[in-house]
């Protein structure tokens, strides 16, 4: 079965690791390989357990633990052309790494096939990826995009697990100490999905038949892991799905010892 463990997810630092007992891969390593050890072990795995590294985009919080990681680890880092290239350029990997495009094509890594999908966000050439365990179950990855372009909706369409961005609430953002042309970056096409961006993506999502969701990246300025887990699971309840008997809901922690999701294995409450 595959398993989805969130390490860190927020603007100071991402990280989350997909696998079977085959292994697995690493999506983003904005975190030091000394925490990241320590939180894989927490969840029964090792650094020696991944396999390939995939890199979203080259902002820091996905990859200021990236260098010092493919200096322990002989794997290969996976991104896009322009992601590739800004992570040379910035020095985030090392002399020996082995660096491979995954655009237009599929990687398999042990027991997971991995396709990626490009999202909206001001970076080089951001991806999504999106996985298929050997059992055919499916799961997405899915954060830093303004919104939902018909390529990120195809590619979250039909999974059984979607780790999507659920990064600001509207009036926090607003409100809050950020001067406008960074509220502005935020809440444009090549910013950040809001609270209400990610619930209605939601309901879309549970509608075509997805039961498993993982909010992530929350801002530690301009959100609560309540308002979050609220706005998409009022938006849920409205469309007639009930909490943890017809779909399960999360909320990705910032850092530290976070859940171990099954992909496709319901959580029924009581």
């Amino acid at each position: 079965m595959m398993e989805c463990y969130n390490i860190a997810s927020s603007s100071k630092g991402n990280s989350t690791y997909f696998g079977t007992e085959a292994g697995g891969i690493l999506i983003d390593a904005g975190i030091g390989p000394r925490i990241l050890d320590t939180s894989l072990r927490a969840a029964g795995h090792r650094l020696s357990d991944i396999k390939a590294i995939f890199v979203t985009h080259e902002h820091n919080d996905h990859i200021s633990g990236l260098r010092k990681l493919t200096e322990r680890l002989d794997v290969p880092v996976y991104g896009s052309v322009g992601t590739l290239e800004a992570l040379i350029e910035k020095g985030a990997v090392s002399g020996e790494c082995e660096l491979l495009e995954i655009c237009r094509r599929t990687v398999t890594v042990g027991e997971l096939t991995v396709a990626c999908f490009p999202t909206s966000h001001d970076c080089a050439q951001g991806l999504g990826f999106r996985l298929t365990s050997a059992e055919g179950k499916t799961a997405a990855y899915c954060t830093d995009l303004g919104f939902i372009s018909t390529d990120v909706a195809s590619a979250l369409t039909g999974c059984d697990f979607v780790l999507l961005e659920s990064n600001y609430e509207q009036e926090m953002l607003q409100n809050g100490i950020y001067p406008f042309y960074l509220k502005r970056r935020i809440a444009g096409d090549r910013g950040h999905l809001s609270n209400a961006e990610a619930a209605r993506e939601v309901v879309r999502l549970a509608k075509s038949g997805t039961r498993q969701f993982l909010l992530g990246h929350l801002s530690e300025q301009n959100n609560l892991p309540q308002l979050a887990l609220a706005e998409s699971a009022d938006a849920l309840n409205k469309a007639g799905f009930r909490i943890g008997q017809d779909v399960s809901l999360w909320v990705a922690p910032p850092r530290g010892f976070g859940k171990s999701i099954t992909i496709g294995e319901a959580e029924v409450l009581a």
